[in-house]
């Protein structure tokens, strides 16, 4: 099980990297599509789109790498100092019980949405660059696949840690669990 729990960490770390290296090319371009159409009258077609996808991209691939370093947000009043020993026991019921089932569902409806728009040859029907939606919906589906994925290592982490034998953190982050 450690082994599985490593490799999906790394997949999440992975998919975190991805996704910062696509909010770095998002604001060059970004920069690029605002001095066309300010600077020189020339809007593009296909900016708006593209930077709605990377945006799109960029949060959906670092989910599961907010999850694995334990940097999502949380409610305060829940987990304060004083709850973090019992918190795992929440963090347990709560990921096996509504969070696994929740986003597995939503994971397989992105598969459906994403072979129905490769089948179909399925555009996004807007203005004249008009591009096929497969791509994008491809990467929803993966980014909720390895969420998924982690969210089965979380559940991992917190049933071993409840039974004595918590997982080492990553390098790049702070015990805030305690797993």
């Amino acid at each position: 099980m450690r082994g599985l729990v490593r490799v999906v960490d790394g997949i999440s770390r992975l998919f975190g990297a991805i996704a910062a290296a696509l909010v770095i090319v998002l604001v060059v371009l970004m920069l690029y599509v605002v001095v066309l159409r300010y600077a020189f009258n020339a809007p593009t077609a296909w900016g708006n789109d593209l930077n709605t996808w990377l945006m799109g991209a960029s949060f959906v691939l670092s989910i599961a790498y907010a999850m694995s370093t334990d940097s999502h947000v949380r409610v305060d009043l829940l987990y304060d100092r004083r709850t973090r020993p019992r918190i795992r026991y929440f963090d347990l019921v709560g990921l096996t019980l509504i969070i696994l089932p929740t986003v597995g569902w939503v994971t397989l409806g992105l598969y459906d949405h994403f072979m129905t728009a490769y089948q179909t040859g399925e555009r996004s029907g807007s203005g004249g660059f008009n591009p096929i939606v497969w791509p994008f919906k491809l990467i929803l589906f993966a980014g909720f696949a390895i969420f998924t994925l982690q969210i089965v290592a979380e559940i991992i982490k917190r049933a071993a840690s409840l039974m004595g034998h918590p997982f080492e953190p990553p390098e790049e982050t702070s015990d805030a669990h305690g797993v």
